[in-house]
């Protein structure tokens, strides 16, 4: 289904009628042009009839019309048009002219009252001017007489005036037309910028829009802040279910550790029953998970903000790396880690940096053959580090999927919880860095690179070192 364009909408509302007014505008112009162009040949036209009404004459014989053939010429000769004339001394005799011109239906009974009219002459459009006239002579017989030309001065000088006319009313609509245009942009200007600033935002980002909007649109930015002071309520009070549960089971948790790593210390001489090994590795499994949540609920965008403290990133690996010997203390993998000779600064949070790259190198180790190389390096001038493995690797199609949380990929085998990640994502956007991954599958191999932040000058560093 299309979606319609309030633009355009806003656009062919105004335009459909502005044409139509043009059209409208052009067509009475028209009008009166013709009108014009009438009037000023009507008058010539009249004149003409004036002065055949003149020539002609009464005596004892009758009427008669003293029209030497100079007169006559002078009559009929134009440049431009054909001239016909016609008198007649009763509506149906003539006395001189062509009597194919035909007088009106209706003359005023008036003297000397013109009547025009349109007609045809010689299969042309013609246009007729008919008076009744009072001869000179002896009882003042009436005479009808008619003069017509065709219409070509008159088309002439109708287009001229029209051209006249239209020129500027068309200048105008153009200038209206551009002006309507850039209104209507400008007056939608406030809903993209809208748009951009949503467009813009990180899906955490819950504050309200602004109201500096047209009253129009405040409604709606209205309900929309609305529906994100909701939707922020309802995901806080998720994080702090999540977080208050985990804290109540942390407890419990820790103390089932420590009774059955009690336990496995009478066995030191003797053979460790399976039952009690598959409880210690659930329980360690459990502490894991348990720790994890605490971790994905601080991580949380909407509760904590990143501090801008510096810390040396070689630092935090190595805090990094000594948290995962603690929780591996079994695994025998090899890592080759490559720091650099200048170890740059970073801002953050420590404990949730530390928590990111513990939480790398963890799902690196637990994915893993036994014994295989880790590559841990840093890339000194964009603060980047890669996490290389020689693990099974991710197909692509489930590249977008990694991080969300509890996925594991159907070619995965291992204890993992799918919360590694999961947290990853989460300090990613609370920190507002970047991270890639690149996967070669079939294995071995996945890559994940993380951009940190730099630190602005390293004063401030070294003051938090003295």
């Amino acid at each position: 289904m299309t979606q319609r364009s309030l633009k355009k909408s806003l656009l062919l509302w105004l335009l459909v009628p502005w044409c139509a007014l043009l059209l409208f505008a052009s067509n009475r112009a028209y009008e009166r042009a013709v009108a014009i162009a009438d009037t000023v040949y009507d008058r010539s036209l009249y004149d003409s009839v004036l002065t055949l009404g003149i020539l002609v004459h009464a005596d004892q014989k009758g009427l008669h019309i003293d029209l030497p053939p100079i007169a006559r010429r002078m009559i009929e000769v134009d440049p431009m048009d054909q001239i016909f004339f016609a008198v007649r001394t009763q509506p149906d005799v003539l006395l001189s002219g062509d009597r194919h011109l035909r007088l009106p239906p209706e003359l005023p009974q008036k003297a000397m009252q013109p009547v025009f009219f349109n007609a045809f002459m010689q299969g042309k459009p013609i246009r007729v001017a008919a008076a009744r006239l009072i001869s000179a002579g002896p009882n003042n017989p009436p005479v009808w007489i008619e003069v017509a030309e065709t219409l070509k001065k008159r088309r002439t000088m109708a287009g001229e005036i029209l051209q006249q006319s239209i020129l500027p009313l068309l200048l105008f609509w153009i200038l209206s037309l551009l002006l309507v245009v850039y209104a209507v942009r400008r007056a939608l200007q406030p809903l993209r910028q809208l748009s951009m600033h949503v467009r813009q935002r990180s899906v955490r980002d819950f504050s309200p829009l602004p109201t500096q909007v047209p009253s129009e649109v405040l409604p709606l930015t209205m309900a929309i802040n609305d529906l994100l002071q909701r939707h922020s309520e309802h995901l806080y009070a998720q994080q702090r279910f999540i977080a208050h549960a985990a804290h109540q089971l942390r407890t419990p948790v820790a103390g089932l550790r420590t009774l059955i790593e009690a336990e496995l210390m009478d066995f030191r001489d003797h053979p460790i029953p399976d039952w009690l090994n598959q409880m210690h590795r659930v329980t360690l499994r459990m502490s894991r998970l348990v720790r994890q949540l605490l971790s994905l609920s601080r991580a949380d965008p909407i509760q904590v903000a990143p501090s801008a403290t510096p810390r040396h990133l070689g630092s935090l690996i190595h805090e990094a790396l000594t948290t995962v010997r603690q929780a591996l203390p079994e695994q025998q993998h090899r890592l080759d880690l490559q720091l650099g000779p200048d170890d740059q600064a970073v801002v953050g949070d420590p404990v949730l940096l530390v928590e990111l790259i513990s939480n790398l190198i963890d799902n690196a180790l637990r994915y893993s053959p036994a014994n295989s190389m880790i590559h841990i390096r840093v890339n000194q001038a964009d603060n980047v580090l890669s996490i290389l493995d020689h693990g099974p690797g991710v197909p692509e199609a489930e590249l977008d999927q990694i991080f969300d949380p509890f996925f594991r990929g159907r070619q995965i085998q291992g204890e993992g919880s799918g919360l590694g990640l999961a947290i990853v994502r989460e300090i990613i956007q609370s920190h507002q860095m970047r991270i890639s991954v690149a996967s070669s599958y079939p294995p071995p191999g996945l890559c994940l690179e993380v951009e940190f932040n730099k630190a602005k000058t390293q004063s401030a560093l070294a003051r938090r070192s003295n």
